[in-house]
């Protein structure tokens, strides 16, 4: 199923087609966005950033009945007989959806991230000025340090699932590995076009992304979101790491 999703940013209409593909060693299912241009005025008004939902979708509601026992209680103690009950369906209807209560798990993050689309979706290789390149690295810093305050308690049972589970593992440092390659074509681009002090993209696109992951991280296991200083912090360091000098008075946050 593919669809299409209307993101703004900096105050403009962008274009995205999401489609659900199968991953060919996995065989699990996976959200792929594409990049489809500015958005016409027309485009701009469309409105729902997700599919709509059919009413009483039993996977929905399963996955929806996950979230809230886990805000609860640790995921080891979370049961799939639980989470049916929880939604109000009957045990067997679980099994018809999902495989385990790990299955239910890595859908509900899937969920999440089609919801949200990708944290690196701010940076835009086509920005005219230094300005808008330091606006669009803040933006997708700020994104990444403010994503555990939503579904925290998800996040963090997901997290925990990744250092146990090879498979769930795998997966994460797939992501992780597509971002650093996102961020350092980014990084390239700028520095291509004189709007960056980058002469390693990769590297520095790695070095970014660990410091954004540790405050991530912290921010998970610790169930609690980063304060304000701590998150303007990070974004100045990752400012100067790729700008070279600290925002002009104009940029700063």
């Amino acid at each position: 199923m593919a669809y299409e999703v209307t993101k703004r940013i900096g105050g403009r209409a962008y274009l995205y087609r999401v489609e659900s593909v199968r991953d060919p060693e996995s065989g699990r299912r996976r959200s792929r966005w594409t990049y489809l241009g500015r958005a016409q005025p027309a485009d701009a008004r469309r409105a729902p950033a997700e599919p709509p939902k059919r009413r009483g979708d039993a996977r929905g509601r399963l996955l929806d009945a996950l979230e809230r026992l886990l805000a609860a209680r640790d995921f080891g103690d979370v049961t799939a007989d639980a989470i049916a009950a929880e939604a109000g369906l009957a045990h067997g209807t679980f099994y018809r959806h999902f495989r385990d209560k790990r299955a239910a798990l890595l859908a509900a993050m899937e969920r999440v991230r089609e919801r949200r689309g990708p944290l690196t979706e701010q940076l835009r290789d086509d920005v005219a000025s230094e300005a808008e390149a330091r606006a669009g690295l803040r933006a997708m810093g700020d994104a990444i340090l403010r994503a555990p305050a939503t579904n925290p308690a998800l996040l963090r049972a997901s997290f925990l699932l990744a250092l146990r589970d090879p498979e769930a593992s795998r997966e994460r440092r797939e992501r992780r590995a597509d971002g650093i390659a996102r961020i350092g074509r980014h990084l390239s681009a700028l520095s291509e076009r004189g709007l960056a002090r980058v002469t390693d993209p990769e590297a520095t696109a790695a070095a970014l992304l660990a410091l954004l992951d540790g405050f991530y991280r912290e921010a998970i296991l610790d169930e609690t979101p980063l304060d304000e200083r701590r998150i303007a912090a990070a974004l100045d360091v990752i400012e100067r790491a790729v700008f070279g000098i600290a925002s002009p008075p104009a940029l700063a946050r």
